[in-house]
């Protein structure tokens, strides 16, 4: 991997977590070995304070003869290179620890102990480790210094022992967090890799939807998915019907310019207007293509309406038909405005052409959507033809003119934005058409 490339969702949890446990562990094994390394130094601290505190109190009782007489050298202190030694200080003169031999110490590479007041690290003749105190006394009326040693090296080697438990300890514990958090991450990534999984099946065609369950997490993205793929294969069938209504708008003008193409006697203004058909068959549907409910946009509906009514007077003036509206201050819509003037001017058109005298549009919000009923009080539909009539192509009457398509086309567009057409029988016995959109 190179480093420009980005990681893994489940080798970046993983890293994270090793991480935070192995900073946990190094901060707290710090903490531990520090007061554990101060628990054995302070107990060798309270060995030498007790030999100390020996040899103080038989200074104290026999004076400098204990020096010469070899009081002191008891134990180990009389053993030669023991580790265990003391010197005494009184001005030019020096006495020894028998341990000592003929050898000395120098005192002045002693290495005093942090925060430890009289304590110091020093090296005896065979340069092993040794701890030393320091102690002001007066002796025979005279001040002098006295010196207790004793070995370091099972303090040390104390401390190396719980270095090493504690390395092992934080070694053992990061591997356990390796293991727990590669299978809590395999469990937690699961229901992404089904996501994934289901994404390859859609995108290889064998599935339509995200189906499975994926958590209360993720079911959410889902069905947010789901309700985009739905979105568009509504567009995609939408623009399969629009290119059928466009070859069935054709259909009959183009046949009809056949068959008078042979005739060398048609005239000239019939060609003309088969040829103006299909030139705004062309336009209208063209103008569908363009308008599309992917970009959605909030639109004021009312204005729309106002305006489809108005061209739908112009369009059936002739009738002298009765348009009313009842229609609401303002309402908000969020989708396309040549959506809503498609769908309306087909109902108002549809409306037009069978109404007896009068068309109603009536707008109605509702909690989640609204509601467009356009009523008329035509001949109307009975409940088997109202279950037909929004098929494509489907007409009841060939004497009215129109290719069947506009009730088709409405609820094309009424499904891509999750919207319903239902047809009832309209209050004055005419067909009424409920557009609800949410």
């Amino acid at each position: 991997m190179r480093w420009h490339e980005p990681w893994r969702l489940s080798t970046r949890l993983i890293a994270l977590s090793l991480f935070a446990a192995w900073l946990c562990t190094s901060v707290g094994g710090w903490v531990m070995r520090t007061q554990l390394h101060e628990v054995v130094l302070r107990s060798g601290e309270r060995g030498l304070q007790d030999h100390t505190e020996r040899l103080l109190a038989e200074l104290q009782t026999s004076g400098t003869s204990a020096l010469r007489n070899g009081a002191l050298d008891q134990g180990a202190f009389g053993q030669i290179f023991s580790g265990w030694y003391w010197m005494v200080q009184q001005g030019e003169q020096t006495w020894r620890s028998r341990s000592l031999w003929d050898d000395t110490l120098n005192l002045n590479r002693a290495q005093p102990l942090p925060q430890r007041a009289g304590l110091s690290r020093l090296t005896d003749p065979h340069n092993e480790p040794i701890l030393g105190q320091r102690t002001d006394l007066t002796l025979d009326g005279q001040a002098a210094r006295l010196y207790v040693f004793v070995p370091l090296q099972e303090i040390e080697s104390e401390w190396r022992r719980i270095d090493q438990i504690l390395l092992l300890t934080q070694g053992g514990f990061l591997l356990a967090v390796i293991g727990w958090t590669i299978a809590q991450v395999q469990l937690g990534l699961a229901p992404l890799r089904r996501l994934q999984q289901a994404l390859q099946a859609v995108h290889a065609g064998r599935s339509d939807t995200l189906s499975g369950d994926y958590g209360p997490d993720l079911a959410p993205i889902a069905h947010s998915m789901n309700d985009v793929l739905h979105r568009n294969a509504q567009v995609v069938a939408r623009a399969r019907h629009q290119a059928a209504d466009l070859s069935h708008a054709l259909k009959k003008p183009l046949a009809q310019l056949s068959l008078q193409a042979q005739d060398e006697h048609v005239p000239g203004p019939l060609l003309r207007e088969q040829v103006q058909t299909m030139s705004d068959s062309i336009d209208r549907h063209l103008a569908r293509f363009a308008s599309g409910a992917g970009s959605k946009q909030v639109i004021d509906v009312v204005p729309v309406l106002q305006r489809v009514l108005t061209l739908m007077r112009q369009i059936h003036g002739e009738r002298a038909l009765q348009w009313e509206a009842t229609l609401p201050p303002t309402l908000r819509w969020q989708g396309a405005s040549s959506d809503l003037e498609e769908m309306a001017g087909n109902l108002l058109d549809n409306a037009g052409k069978w109404a007896h005298s009068r068309v109603h549009l009536q707008l109605h919000p509702q909690d989640k959507g609204w509601t467009l009923c356009v009523a008329d009080d035509g001949p109307g539909l009975s409940p088997t033809q109202q279950e037909t009539s929004i098929q494509r192509g489907r007409r009841f009457d060939e004497q009215v003119p129109g290719h069947g398509l506009g009730l088709a086309i409405v609820q094309d567009i009424a499904e891509t934005y999750g919207g319903v057409l239902r047809l009832q029988v309209s209050p004055q016995g005419g067909l009424a058409a409920h557009l609800s959109l949410p």
